[in-house]
């Protein structure tokens, strides 16, 4: 935005000025698309789930109910807001700022397409670790200020499985930071070009730049976005993660004692950081604004061409994973909150600490050093005099496809072995199995 700014106004107007411009701008997209597509990301799911479950879902309010979200706003808008008399009332009103306003910061910092950044951090994924974190201060404080057992069980609940689910997630970011040497956000996509399985490693032998160098097609890139989604589900509290505000058990959570307006602030939040973390894993695992004729587009001179198409491929990648939520959501019934907690650290845990590994030793056979110049380089080590691996030669492809072997081969391992010592011992009677319950012992399947 300040680049186009810079290049319509930088004859005219200070820099100061257009960069102030610049950020006023940003934030006016952002608070007005952010609640647009909160309203159609709640007639989605209401419409996909009743499909699923062979209903019609919204339909009288607007054609095919897209008005149903403007109607629900207007009756949020007009409910009488009440508050329990034994609440603290200001942590009970401000809980639901705390927990959405960290969810809108994390849209300036996430690109919306090629060359369409709200702005330009060097660490903005150690910015969406921290700031995605705050959050679970705002869902504290409205189990606490409710005064209710209820909210407060939700609450604990919540911010249990969030600090769990966050360990894994951010490890399997750093995964992926350590695979493309970069914290900003802004780069992944472009890295992301070329085609399947060996990226861009072929551009030099004339092969074109197809956008489909995406990491999701590498061991590491796949077992690293099946982690962090899984994480994703979790944080967002999405099926079958969504024990905080399970109502079979705890009626509503954190947000039984909210009405009006302040429930809607909560509600509108935790969709919107369902939003903005798919947003993330599709520019981190599924190459973001990257796709068919992005490149051609910008190497033809059509440089707004491929920014439109660049805004499509984003926002088809991120529905398409909000999609997946709610179809797990028709699909699947709740975990019980033992089973959540050991499948963060049982099983989650250790695969993004394995895929760790494997991204470092894809590192090393990439920038391992070959040939009779290598005498003096840190990226080699000589055994007997002689560099074991001399035989892959300087062609990129080459190494990319032995690190695909190797990494691949180390990750379906531990995946395997981590699924058989976490399975349930057969034979068990029914006494076992009620005492495991009990005692919250938890298996997978």
């Amino acid at each position: 935005m300040i680049d186009i700014l810079l290049s319509l106004l930088g004859g005219v107007l200070p820099s100061w000025l257009i960069y102030v411009i610049s950020f006023l701008v940003n934030t006016t997209i952002i608070l007005i698309v952010t609640p647009v597509t909160f309203m159609m990301m709640t007639w989605f799911e209401r419409r996909m789930v009743a499909r699923m479950q062979d209903r019609l879902g919204p339909n009288r309010v607007g054609p095919a109910g897209l008005l149903q979200a403007v109607a629900d706003g207007v009756k949020m808008f007009t409910k009488e807001n009440i508050t329990p008399r034994a609440a603290d009332k200001w942590v009970h009103l401000i809980a639901p700022v705390v927990a959405t306003a960290p969810v809108m910061f994390l849209f300036a910092v996430i690109p919306w397409g090629r060359g369409l950044e709200p702005s330009n951090v060097n660490v903005s994924v150690l910015f969406v670790v921290a700031i995605s974190s705050i959050s679970a201060v705002g869902l504290m404080m409205g189990g606490w200020g409710s005064n209710n057992k209820f909210a407060l069980l939700g609450a604990m609940r919540a911010v249990a499985q969030m600090v769990s689910y966050e360990i894994p997630a951010v490890i399997a970011l750093l995964g992926m930071v350590l695979f493309t040497g970069t914290m900003n956000l802004n780069n992944y996509s472009a890295l992301q070009g070329g085609i399947p399985l060996l990226g861009s490693t072929l551009q030099e032998l004339g092969v074109p730049d197809l956008g489909l160098g995406w990491f999701v097609f590498t061991p590491i890139g796949l077992l690293g976005f099946g982690i962090f989604f899984t994480c994703v589900l979790s944080e967002g509290e999405r099926t079958p993660f969504d024990i905080p505000e399970a109502d079979s058990e705890i009626v509503a959570g954190y947000m039984t004692e909210y009405s009006g307006m302040k429930f809607a602030v909560f509600y509108m939040g935790q969709f919107l950081f369902n939003y903005a973390l798919s947003m993330v894993a599709s520019i981190v695992f599924l190459g973001g604004w990257n796709g068919p004729g992005v490149g051609l587009l910008a190497d033809a001179g059509l440089p707004f061409l491929a920014g439109l198409l660049s805004v499509v491929y984003l926002f088809v990648k991120t529905w398409f994973l909000f999609f997946v939520m709610i179809w797990l959501r028709g699909a699947f019934p709740r975990l019980r909150m033992d089973q959540l907690m050991s499948f963060a650290w049982k099983f989650l845990l250790p695969l993004a600490l394995i895929n760790i590994l494997s991204a470092a030793l894809w590192l090393t056979l990439m920038l391992w050093c070959t040939g009779p110049s290598c005498d003096q380089s840190l990226w080699v080590v000589h055994i007997a005099g002689v560099n074991p691996l001399d035989w892959m030669g300087s062609a990129a492809w080459v190494r990319q496809l032995v690190g695909l072997v190797v990494s691949g081969a180390i990750n379906v391992g531990a995946f395997f072995w981590l699924l058989s010592i976490n399975r349930r011992p057969g034979g068990e009677t029914p006494a076992e199995l009620a005492q495991d319950q009990v005692f919250g012992v938890a298996s997978l399947p």
